[in-house]
C-alpha cells in the first residue's frame, strides 16, 4: 500500500515537472518569436517624418527599431493613388536589396540597449525621388513608419543663396566703383578744360 502511494506521488511530481517545462517552453517561444512580453515588445521609435534635401545631395531616412528580436525590416517606396489604394515598390528586406537602382543604400547599426538603426540612403537625389518611403517591422501585427522626402532645387540652398547675395553685393560695389571712377575722370577733364580756356584768355588779354 505504501509503495503504491509513493509511486503515485512520483508520477504526480513527474507530471508537474513536465507541465512546468511545457509552460516554460511556451513562454520562451512568445519571448523570442512574438516579443509580446512586457519590456520586449518590438516597436519603431523614429520621430522624424519629413526629410528635406537638395538635388544631387543624399537623403538619409533613419528607421529606429526597439527590440527587433527575430522580426524583419523592409524598406519600400510608396505611391499613394488615393486614400485606400497605393503602389509599393520593395527596396530592401533586412540587408537584402530588391531594387537594381544604385541610388539606394542601407546601413545597419546596433546599440547596447537593443536599439537598431536601419538607415535608407538615397544618393544623388533628383526631383523624381520626391515622395513617400515606408519602413515596416514585420511582426504578427506589422508596424510601419512613413517618411516624406521633399527635394528642393539648389537655388534654394541657403549656402548658395548666401553666396549669390555675396556675389551680387560684390558686383554692385564694382559697378559703383566704376561709376565713381568715371565721374572723377569727367570732373578732372572738366577742370583741365577750364584751366586751358583761362590760360587762352590770359594770353589774349
Amino acid at each position: 500500500m505504501e509503495c503504491k502511494q509513493q509511486t503515485a506521488t512520483a508520477v504526480a511530481a513527474v507530471r508537474q515537472s513536465a507541465l512546468a517545462c511545457l509552460l516554460f517552453s511556451i513562454v520562451m517561444i512568445l519571448l523570442n518569436v512574438d516579443g509580446t512580453l512586457a519590456g520586449t515588445e518590438a516597436e519603431i521609435i523614429s520621430t522624424q517624418d519629413e526629410i528635406i534635401t537638395y538635388i544631387n545631395h543624399t537623403a538619409k531616412l533613419s528607421c529606429i527599431v526597439q527590440n527587433k528580436n527575430r522580426h524583419h525590416i523592409t524598406w519600400s517606396r510608396v505611391t499613394f493613388i488615393n486614400e485606400t489604394q497605393k503602389i509599393t515598390n520593395l527596396l530592401f528586406v533586412d540587408l537584402l536589396k530588391y531594387t537594381p537602382s544604385s541610388q539606394y543604400h542601407l546601413t545597419h547599426m546596433i546599440e547596447r540597449d537593443n536599439r537598431e538603426y536601419w538607415n535608407l540612403e538615397i544618393r544623388n537625389v533628383h526631383l523624381s525621388d520626391q515622395g513617400y518611403y515606408s519602413c515596416v517591422l514585420t511582426a504578427i501585427k506589422p508596424i510601419s513608419k512613413i517618411f516624406h522626402v521633399k527635394v528642393l532645387e539648389n537655388t534654394r540652398n541657403p549656402l548658395l543663396a548666401l553666396r549669390s547675395a555675396s556675389d551680387a553685393y560684390t558686383n554692385n560695389l564694382q559697378r559703383r566703383s566704376k561709376d565713381e571712377s568715371f565721374s572723377s575722370l569727367s570732373l578732372l577733364s572738366s577742370s583741365i578744360l577750364a584751366i586751358f580756356f583761362m590760360n587762352i584768355l590770359l594770353i589774349i588779354i
